[in-house]
C-alpha cells in the first residue's frame, strides 16, 4: 500500500501546517442598507451563495457597492487573489476573487502569505469543504468558528510543486470549460434550429408556401390549429397528505419545479406515490408519452413522461391525439413557453387558465414531417448528452486527481525513499 498522510508519510520537503499559519483571516460584513450611498455601484458584493465557481467576479455577484460602501468599515475588502471561504449558511464553498470586491458576514476572507500560493490554497480548501461542513453547528444559522478554520491541517509542498499541481488542475479545468463552451454553442444552434424547423419545416421538403394570418409564410401543406384541437387536457392534483397509504411508494409524483428535462423520469421526482395514491382520484395519472405542462408557479416548463406517474396541481396533463406526435408537440410547447409566461397572472400564485392553453395556435405539419423534425432535434440532444457525459467523467477524474496531487504530489517527483514520516517533521 502506498504511504499517505493518513498513515503517516508524505513526500520529502512537504510540511503539515495549520491553515492559520499560512493565511491571514478576516470576517466579512454587510454595509448598512439604510445608507443609500453605499449601494448600487459597480463593485461586486458577494455572499456565500454566490461562491458557485472557483474564480469569483462581477458575474457571480447579485449586489454591488459603491467605493463608499466598500471602504465603510462594514465589510471585508477583498483584493484580487483573496480567498473567499463560506463559513456560514453555505459552509465549505470557496472561491478566489478576480477583482476587488466586498464580502458578506457569510464569508471569511483569507490572504495567503509567502509560504503558499493562493491558487494552491484555494484547491486545498475546495477539498476540505466537506470537513468544514461536518463541523458546522448552530440552530437558526449554521456555521463554523474561526478556530475551526485556523486549526485545519493542510499539507504544504515547496512553492515550485504547488505551482506545478495548480498547473495540472488548471489544464483540466480549461478542458472542461472548453467542452462547456461547445455545449453552449450547440444548445444555441438547437434553439435556433427549433425555431426554423417549427416555422419552415425540414430544409428541402417544400416548394409551395402560403400565408398564415398572424404567423407569416408557412409550407402549403401545413395547418394552423388550436392546441385544444389536437390534445386532451386534464389538471393535476395532490393526493391528501393525511393518507399515509398514498405516499412513499415507488411511483414518481412530479410538480412544475421537477420539469427540468425534456423527458421526465423517476430521477426528476422528489416525492413518490403508492398505487393507491396514484389512483385516488386526487392527481392526474400520466402514462408514458403524456405531456406535462407547468401552468402554475413554473409556468411554461414542459416535459414528457417516460413512465407512469402522478402530477401536481401545478401541471396540466396533455395527451396528443392521432393528428400530432407527442414528441413533436413537446417541442412546440417548449418553444411556446415564453408566450405562456407572458399570459400568467395572479397575486399569491402566478398561473394561466385552461383557455390560455387550449387557445394557443400551433403549426401542424403532416405526421411524417413531424417525425423528421423530431429526429433532427433528437440527434442534437444526443450529441449534447454525450458531451455532458464526457464533462461528468472529466470532473470525476479531476476530483480524484485533486486528492492524489494534494496528498502524494506530482507523479514522478518523489521516490519511495523521499517519503518521510510526519512524526519526524520539524
Amino acid at each position: 500500500m502506498r504511504p499517505s498522510p493518513e498513515n503517516g508519510a508524505v513526500p520529502g520537503g512537504w510540511q503539515l501546517v495549520r491553515l492559520g499559519d499560512v493565511a491571514e483571516m478576516s470576517q466579512g460584513g454587510t454595509p448598512r442598507k439604510s445608507r443609500s450611498e453605499y449601494w448600487d455601484g459597480d463593485i461586486p458584493f458577494v455572499t456565500g451563495a454566490d461562491l458557485t465557481e472557483l474564480r469569483i467576479g462581477s458575474s457571480n455577484a447579485r449586489s454591488f457597492l459603491t467605493a463608499d460602501g466598500l471602504y465603510s468599515g462594514d465589510t471585508a475588502v477583498c483584493e484580487p487573489g483573496a480567498l473567499l471561504l463560506a463559513t456560514r449558511t453555505a459552509v465549505g464553498l470557496v472561491g478566489m476573487a478576480t477583482e476587488i470586491m466586498g464580502a458578506s458576514q457569510d464569508i471569511t476572507r483569507l490572504v495567503a502569505n509567502g509560504r503558499v500560493e493562493s491558487d494552491y490554497l484555494c484547491r486545498v480548501l475546495l477539498r476540505l469543504g466537506p470537513s468544514l461542513q461536518r463541523r458546522q453547528r448552530g440552530t437558526t444559522i449554521q456555521g463554523v468558528t474561526r478556530e475551526d478554520v485556523t486549526s485545519l491541517s493542510i499539507l504544504l509542498p515547496p512553492l515550485p510543486e504547488q505551482r506545478a499541481i495548480v498547473a495540472v488542475l488548471d489544464s483540466i479545468d480549461v478542458a472542461i470549460e472548453g467542452t462547456e463552451a461547445v455545449i453552449a454553442a450547440t444548445e444555441q444552434l438547437r434553439d435556433s434550429l427549433l425555431h426554423e424547423l417549427l416555422m419552415r419545416g425540414v430544409p428541402g421538403w417544400h416548394t409551395e408556401w402560403k400565408e398564415a394570418p398572424g404567423v407569416g409564410t408557412i409550407p402549403a401543406c401545413w395547418e394552423v390549429v388550436r392546441l385544444g384541437d389536437v390534445a386532451e387536457m386534464s389538471q393535476g392534483g395532490t393526493p391528501r397528505k393525511s393518507r399515509p397509504e398514498y405516499w412513499d411508494g415507488d411511483i414518481p409524483f412530479v410538480t412544475g419545479a421537477d420539469l427540468t428535462e425534456l423527458r421526465i423520469r423517476s430521477s426528476n421526482a422528489r416525492s413518490f406515490l403508492t398505487a393507491e395514491g396514484l389512483y385516488s382520484g386526487d392527481t392526474a395519472v400520466c402514462e408514458p408519452g403524456a405531456l406535462l405542462l407547468a401552468t402554475r408557479t413554473a409556468v411554461g416548463l414542459v416535459g414528457m413522461a417516460t413512465e407512469i406517474m402522478g402530477a401536481s396541481q401545478d401541471i396540466t396533463r396533455l395527451v396528443a391525439n392521432g393528428r400530432v406526435e407527442s414528441d413533436y408537440l413537446c417541442r412546440v410547447l417548449l418553444r411556446l413557453g415564453p408566450s405562456l409566461q407572458r399570459r400568467q397572472r395572479g397575486t399569491t400564485i402566478q398561473g394561466v387558465t385552461r383557455e390560455d392553453v387550449t387557445s394557443l395556435s400551433i403549426l401542424l405539419p403532416p405526421l411524417p414531417e413531424q417525425r423528421a423534425i423530431v429526429a433532427v432535434l433528437d440527434s442534437i440532444d444526443v450529441a449534447i448528452e454525450r458531451t455532458e457525459a464526457i464533462i461528468a467523467t472529466t470532473e470525476q477524474l479531476r476530483d480524484s486527481l485533486l486528492h492524489e496531487l494534494l496528498t502524494h504530489g506530482i507523479p514522478g517527483w518523489h521516490s519511495e525513499e523521499s517519503l518521510r514520516s510526519l512524526s519526524r517533521r520539524t
